[in-house]
């Protein structure tokens, strides 16, 4: 059995890993210009994800230029239609990064990238596929799923978070 306070030593240190990498995200959409960035600016105070709007573009064409460039996004209402609405948004949607434990500052850096091209008017920045283990999708090639592990394979191991 796996003590208490280790469960929450650890739980500690993905949750501090997630508001870097949230804070990094958030740091980098907000020197974009045109980005309208949703809900709290500081990482400790929201979850880890960033929704976000770029001027004059629609989110979900937004969402599949960065999937064509190897970013995986989502956009739509989130379940947040009243929160869109209330915000005045036409279409009642945005854009959506997320990011967790096994994602690391360079692929932030690299979603980030790519807003940035996409809100200046150029195409995102062709994707750099890696072998990842499994469970890795963020930089996964548009429309491709993972293989399904056989059952004489072993799960993929879970990556060291930082101190």
């Amino acid at each position: 059995m796996i003590e208490r306070a280790a469960v929450q030593e650890a739980m500690g240190k993905v949750a501090a890993w997630n508001r870097q990498l949230t804070a990094r995200a958030l740091d980098g959409l907000a020197a974009i210009p045109g980005i309208t960035i949703y809900g709290p600016r500081e990482a400790a105070r929201r979850t880890s994800l960033v929704a976000f709007n770029v001027a004059g573009r629609d989110p979900v064409r937004v969402a599949e230029e960065l999937d064509r460039a190897g970013i995986e996004a989502r956009a739509g209402c989130h379940c947040a239609t009243l929160a869109h609405h209330a915000l005045g948004l036409n279409p009642p949607a945005s854009c959506r990064l997320s990011f967790y434990l096994y994602n690391t500052p360079g692929e932030v850096d690299r979603a980030v990238d790519a807003v940035a091209a996409i809100a200046a008017g150029r195409d995102a920045p062709s994707p750099r596929f890696r072998s990842w283990p499994a469970g890795r999708h963020r930089t996964r090639p548009p429309g491709t799923r993972p293989p399904a592990p056989s059952a004489a394979e072993p799960p993929a191991p879970v990556p060291a978070v930082p101190a």
